[in-house]
């Protein structure tokens, strides 16, 4: 009986630059997120005695050029190596992007499987072969596993691969296959990589994605970590995800059914925020609020939506201090004024209010809020528009949002004055 651990997607000294756009941020708890999870894992194949380790792509994240970033990886598998654990590594596309990768010479106790074709590695001791093949440059497109080695008769045969399978939301595609292409080479187990999201797509044979070991924003939310896999008899035993991430990321969702105002539904963000830590299991915590259902304090939330924004972040200090930070929070409420019908405001208001429910809020409206984020990239740093940016385009439906969003603000506003006089 043996165990391994299967990581991917360790992208290290990544969060700290993906947060800096915002300027609330909490920067002592995201510094050097990765590192921290990174070493977690160290710490994890220590304690659990493995035989090796599995890096299934991704260790770097692109064409850094602080070369400490590598040394602190050759640090850390270093400490492996004084514990007698070997590490097996393939580079995924942000590794083939990356100098580190090949301006460092790797520690005696890694293994980087190499890029022209699939290699087999055989630890005798354990009668295990390990199969793998690296990218050989950012973009691969064809399938790499058609070509892996065929599987050692009489051992557990492990298959490392960086690809996005047939296809995975949110990630480009990157050394494509189907589950049946990995079936037929005989293996018993696939360590993949480069789907952030934890998955295992099958248990016979174990075709597993580990996910990140730290998310970095608000759409690798959840918990990140690797998966520890015991073999007995030639055959998998258990699988065990463990998570090593330092600081975690939750969507929040808070129903404002029956709220009278906005501090009314502060009461009720209480309650979610509050369940919504549990999770966190005492982790730092990155948290998108997002407030939905019919209610009265719609408009108002409309109208001053930075009020209410300010009000769940002061509720945040309040429950858990510097522990707990608020990315956004997003009004999804409806009112019982209805933008589409005919306005029941009287006079020019009236007026005014069903011009603004006639503005097409269709494809054709996006179209014109796409050229203006365009426009807008020419001036505003790249970090504004990634992923989980209010103004990441990438993401489904940022465009129409942003639409919807102008437009009831401005019939909060509108409503609002008119109360007022």
């Amino acid at each position: 009986m043996f165990k391994f651990l299967h990581a991917a997607d360790i992208h290290l000294d990544s969060p700290l630059r993906g947060l800096s756009r915002y300027e609330s941020a909490p920067a002592e708890s995201v510094r050097n997120a990765c590192r921290r999870a990174f070493e977690n894992l160290v710490d994890l194949a220590i304690e659990e005695k493995v035989a090796f380790v599995l890096l299934s792509g991704d260790l770097y994240d692109g064409d850094w050029k602080d070369y400490s970033t590598g040394i602190f990886l050759g640090r850390q598998v270093g400490r492996l190596g004084r514990n007698g654990i070997a590490v097996f590594a393939v580079a995924g596309n942000h590794d083939a992007a990356s100098r580190i990768t090949a301006a460092l010479d790797c520690p005696a106790n890694m293994k980087v499987f190499p890029s022209q074709k699939g290699e087999t590695f055989r630890h005798q001791a354990l009668a295990v072969a390990i199969h793998g093949q690296s990218f050989a440059t950012q973009h691969v497109d064809r399938n790499l596993a058609a070509g892996y080695p065929p599987a050692a008769e009489g051992m557990f045969n492990i298959g490392m691969l960086h690809t996005s399978l047939d296809g995975r939301e949110g990630h480009d595609v990157y050394a494509p296959c189907s589950t049946d292409d990995l079936c037929r080479r005989g293996y018993q187990y696939w360590a993949l990589g480069h789907v952030h999201a934890p998955e295992t797509v099958s248990e016979d044979p174990w075709i597993v994605f580990p996910g990140c070991i730290q998310g970095r924003h608000i759409r690798e939310r959840g918990p990140k970590g690797c998966v520890l896999v015991t073999v007995a008899g030639g055959a998998v035993e258990s699988l065990e995800r463990r998570p090593l991430d330092v600081l975690r990321w939750a969507l929040t969702t808070v129903d404002a059914s029956g709220a009278a105002d906005a501090r009314e539904l502060t009461e009720c963000a209480r309650e979610a925020i509050e369940s919504a830590l549990e999770a966190s299991e005492g982790r730092p915590t990155a948290m998108r609020v997002r407030c939905i259902g019919a209610t009265a304090a719609s408009a108002e939330l409309a109208a001053f939506p930075e009020r209410f924004e300010q009000r769940i972040r002061a509720l945040a200090a309040e429950i858990a201090g510097d522990s707990l930070w608020i990315e956004r929070v997003e009004n999804a409420t409806s009112d019982r004024f209805d933008h589409t019908a005919a306005p029941s405001e009287p006079g020019a208001l009236g007026n005014l209010l069903g011009e603004i429910a006639r503005l097409p809020d269709g494809p054709e409206a996006a179209d014109g809020i796409r050229d203006l984020i365009a426009d807008l990239r020419q001036k505003m740093p790249p970090e504004a528009f990634g992923p989980g940016s209010p103004l990441d385009l990438d993401e489904a439906g940022t465009a129409r949002r942003l639409v919807a969003e102008a437009k009831r603000l401005l019939v909060g506003r509108l409503l609002a004055a008119g109360d007022a006089g």
